[in-house]
């Protein structure tokens, strides 16, 4: 028994320390594992803290590409805006040019037409003459003249004033207009500005500011084509005035007036071989200076006979008008240099003859020298500015555009420092381009000025170009 009890002893004692050497092994693992989990999750916590700078910086850097990419854009779209309404300016100027022309056409027009009814009144020549010499249609527009009254001040007056208003639109209503919008260096910086901080401050990016320096961005125009893209020139220009004599030509009523009726109704019988004549002249021209002139005149050409000269032409003028305009010049009839000639104390021939130096030629010719020199004699004068001015691209080539590149740069809190680079253009497209691709040349006449975003340019390309920091 005592030995069963000993065994037992034993048993225990061994049980005993073999627990506790398992519980000191144990505590040490148990050490070393804490360790190495702090170790971990440290870890972790730095790794998550990286990515989310990484992060941060990555959305940062594509908001600011994309803020970069608007800016560019919206100045680009900005300055095609500007282009266009340079050429509805333009537009607009030469419509109130042919606006022009036909009121001073017009004016001269009823001049003319109040002297021809002042001559159907007086019966010189008479109006039946003329009906049996070249037709009832010719007697009765002489006659019906008179319809009109023989004073043509009312109507030249509202037409002077119409001719004033449209001078005073474009010498300066237009032009105000037309050089605010030459220089836009201003405005392209304001709208840079805006698209940047909306782009930036207001969405996308993890920086908030409503102003540029409160979001650490500065931007570089690194190419500006647009400074000098666009100039002011006059309206002497060759594209100017060839552009307004096309636009002219479509109207006919602006057209030179040629006409003459020839008839051997009551042909003198020692001058069979000639004919009596109704001659029809009209003019009305703009100097490249911006000198107006318009002239009108028709006379009946009687065939007559004179044992010194022979057979000659006896002129009978019927209507006359001359119109002109003077700079910083009174409205209003010119000075009468010398009466009208009656031939009551000289005989016509001779009278014409002392002017033959002049090319005054009663044996023939196209003009009615008499009806002009009258004409000359009391023209009536309007007032009006010379030359006006218009804008026109500083190069004309195919491939004309406005290039502007802009260099963004950005510096907030520990981020390292973006960068961004974006260019943009103002481009011309012709829509009536055909298929073979021949398009009109770009021009301030036509507003199809688009925006697009480009390639950037090669470095070589961007030299020499305008470069303007903004803060």
């Amino acid at each position: 028994m005592r030995l069963i009890v000993q065994s037992v002893r034993k048993v225990m004692r061994c049980l005993d320390r073999s627990l506790r050497a398992r519980l000191v092994h144990s505590s040490a693992q148990s050490g070393r594992t804490l360790l190495l989990g702090i170790g971990l999750l440290m870890l972790c916590v730095s790794a998550w803290l990286l990515m989310l700078k990484v992060g941060g910086w990555v959305h940062n850097k594509s908001s600011l590409h994309r803020a970069t990419d608007a800016a560019a854009y919206s100045a680009a779209l900005i300055f095609a805006r500007n282009l266009n309404l340079h050429a509805y300016l333009n537009r607009t100027q030469l419509a109130h040019q042919v606006a022009q022309l036909h009121l001073f056409s017009m004016a001269a027009a009823e001049r003319f037409r109040s002297r021809l009814a002042r001559q159907a009144s007086a019966q010189n020549p008479p109006a039946s003459l003329l009906s049996f010499r070249f037709g009832t249609h010719h007697g009765g527009a002489y006659s019906t003249s008179r319809s009109g009254g023989l004073n043509d001040a009312p109507l030249r007056n509202a037409l002077s004033s119409a001719f004033e208003q449209h001078e005073e639109l474009i010498h300066t209503v237009l032009n105000q207009v037309r050089e605010s919008r030459i220089h836009t260096s201003s405005e392209i910086d304001r709208v840079l500005t805006h698209a940047l901080v909306m782009n930036l401050g207001q969405s996308g990016s993890a920086h908030r500011g409503s102003s540029l320096n409160a979001l650490g961005v500065q931007y570089r125009m690194v190419r500006d084509d647009t400074n000098k893209f666009i100039i002011s020139r006059p309206t002497s220009d060759e594209e100017w005035f060839g552009l307004l004599q096309d636009v002219r030509g479509r109207y006919r009523y602006l057209d030179d007036r040629r006409s003459v009726a020839r008839s051997f109704n009551g042909m003198n019988l020692r001058c069979p071989w000639r004919q009596h004549q109704l001659r029809r002249r009209g003019s009305l021209t703009l100097t490249r200076e911006g000198v107006w002139r318009s002239e009108e005149n028709q006379s009946f050409h009687n065939v007559r006979f004179n044992r010194v000269i022979g057979c000659y032409y006896r002129e009978y003028p019927m209507g006359w008008a001359t119109f002109e305009t003077r700079p910083n010049a009174p409205s209003g009839l010119g000075s009468l240099d010398e009466p009208m000639q009656t031939f009551k104390d000289k005989s016509f021939w001779k009278w014409a003859g002392e002017r033959a130096w002049s090319g005054w030629n009663i044996f023939g010719g196209t003009r009615n020298p008499l009806a002009e020199r009258w004409a000359h004699q009391a023209p009536v004068v309007w007032r009006a500015r010379q030359q006006a001015r218009y804008t026109r691209l500083s190069h004309v080539r195919p491939d004309a555009s406005a290039q502007l590149v802009i260099e963004v740069t950005q510096r907030w809190l520990d981020y390292p420092t973006l960068r961004s680079l974006s260019a943009a253009e103002a481009y011309f497209l012709d829509p009536s381009t055909d298929k073979s691709g021949r398009a009109e040349a770009p021009s301030l006449f036509k507003p199809f000025w688009l925006a697009r975003l480009i390639r950037i340019p090669k470095r070589p390309s961007l030299e020499g170009h305008s470069m303007r920091a903004t803060q």
